[in-house]
C-alpha cells in the first residue's frame, strides 16, 4: 500500500485576493447574516433620497448640510459613549438627561457664578463623569439590572436638571469660545487641511497595519484592496469637504454678499460670507479617534470586548 503526495500550492502569508476576492467574501458574510452596518447605511441612504424628492430644492443644500452636522454633533457625541456601554451588552437610558445635567452645570458655572470657560468646562466633564461612575457602581458591585438603574436616572436627572436650571428653563451662553464650536467654521483652507490630514492619517496608519500583518507571516489586506479604500475616504470626504466650502449664505434680490471675510472695506450691508466646514465636525473627528484608539489599541478596550462577549469567560481569564 503506497501513498500518494499531490502538491497543493498554499498561497504566501500576505497574499491575499484583490478588490474582487474582497467583495466576494463581503457578500458571503452577508448572505451569513453578518450585515454589520450595511443596515443603517442602506437607511440613511433611503432618508436622504426620500427627503431630496420631496424638499429637493432645500434638502440637499450645502446650508441644510452644515446645519445638520451642527445639530446633529450632540447626538452623535452621546452616540459614540453609548457605543461603549452597548459592547458591554448593557444599555443607559439616562444618557440624555446626564448630558443636559452636564450641560445645565456648565451654563450655570458659566454665566451666574461667573467661571471662566475652561473650568466651566471641567465642572461639567466631572459631572458627567461623577453620574456614569454612580450607575456603574450599581451595575457592576450592586448588580442591578442597567434598565432599571438607568430607568431611575432618566427620571431623577430631569429633576436635578431642573433644579439647577431653576425658574425660566434656558440658559443663554456668552463664551465667544464655546458658541464658535457649535457656530463657527474654518477657513476655506482649514477644511482642505483637515482633509489631507484624515486621508493620509488613515493610509498611513492602515498601511502600517497590513506590513506588521506580513512581516509576523499572517495575511494582510491586498494592495489594491487598500488603494481602494483610501481613494473611496478621499473621495467620499473631499466630496464632503468641497460642498461644506461652498458659499451657502442666502442672498436676496438687491443684495450682495462680502468679498472677503473681515475686511473692513465691506459694502454699506453687504451680508456676511458664510462657508467651510464647521468646527464642529473637527471635535466628532478628534472624538472618533481617540474612542477608536481606546477601543482598538488599549487593554482597557480589549476587557470591554472580551466582557461583552462573555462575561464568566472574562472573569475566568482575570
Amino acid at each position: 500500500m503506497s501513498v500518494q503526495v499531490t502538491d497543493v500550492d498554499v498561497p504566501e502569508a500576505g497574499d491575499v485576493g484583490g478588490i474582487g476576492d474582497a467583495l466576494r467574501d463581503y457578500s458571503r458574510r452577508v448572505r451569513g447574516g453578518e450585515v454589520g452596518s450595511l443596515p443603517a447605511v442602506l437607511g440613511l441612504i433611503a432618508l436622504v433620497a426620500l427627503f431630496s424628492i420631496l424638499q429637493g430644492d432645500t434638502f440637499f443644500t450645502a446650508l441644510n448640510f452644515a446645519n445638520l452636522l451642527n445639530q446633529g454633533t450632540a447626538i452623535i457625541v452621546l452616540a459614540m459613549g453609548l457605543v461603549f456601554v452597548l459592547l458591554l451588552g448593557e444599555i443607559d437610558l439616562s444618557a440624555g438627561f446626564a448630558a443636559g445635567t452636564s450641560a445645565a452645570v456648565l451654563g450655570v458655572t458659566l454665566t451666574k457664578q461667573g467661571w471662566v470657560w475652561p473650568l466651566a468646562l471641567l465642572a461639567a466633564l466631572a459631572t458627567g463623569l461623577v453620574i456614569g461612575f454612580l450607575i456603574g457602581l450599581l451595575v457592576a458591585r450592586l448588580g442591578i439590572p442597567s434598565f432599571v438603574v438607568t430607568l431611575a436616572a432618566f427620571l431623577g436627572l430631569q429633576g436635578v436638571m431642573l433644579l439647577i436650571i431653576g425658574e425660566g428653563g434656558t440658559i443663554p451662553i456668552q463664551s465667544d469660545i464655546l458658541l464658535a464650536v457649535m457656530n463657527k467654521n474654518m477657513p476655506v483652507w482649514g477644511g482642505w487641511l483637515l482633509w489631507a490630514i484624515v486621508v493620509f492619517g488613515y493610509a498611513a496608519i492602515s498601511l502600517r497595519a497590513i506590513l506588521s500583518r506580513r512581516r509576523i507571516g499572517l495575511a494582510g489586506s491586498a494592495t489594491s484592496v487598500w488603494i481602494a479604500k483610501v481613494v473611496s475616504l478621499a473621495v467620499l470626504f473631499g466630496g464632503v469637504v468641497y460642498l461644506l466650502n461652498i458659499q451657502r449664505q442666502i442672498v436676496r434680490p438687491g443684495r450682495q454678499t462680502c468679498d472677503v471675510v473681515g475686511d473692513i472695506n465691506q459694502p454699506v450691508g453687504c451680508i456676511p460670507i458664510i462657508q467651510g466646514v464647521p468646527w464642529a465636525v473637527l471635535v466628532i473627528l478628534v472624538l472618533l479617534i481617540i474612542g477608536t484608539f481606546i477601543l482598538g489599541r488599549t487593554s482597557y478596550g480589549r476587557h470591554i470586548y472580551a466582557v461583552g462577549g462573555n462575561a464568566e469567560a472574562a472573569r475566568r481569564a482575570g
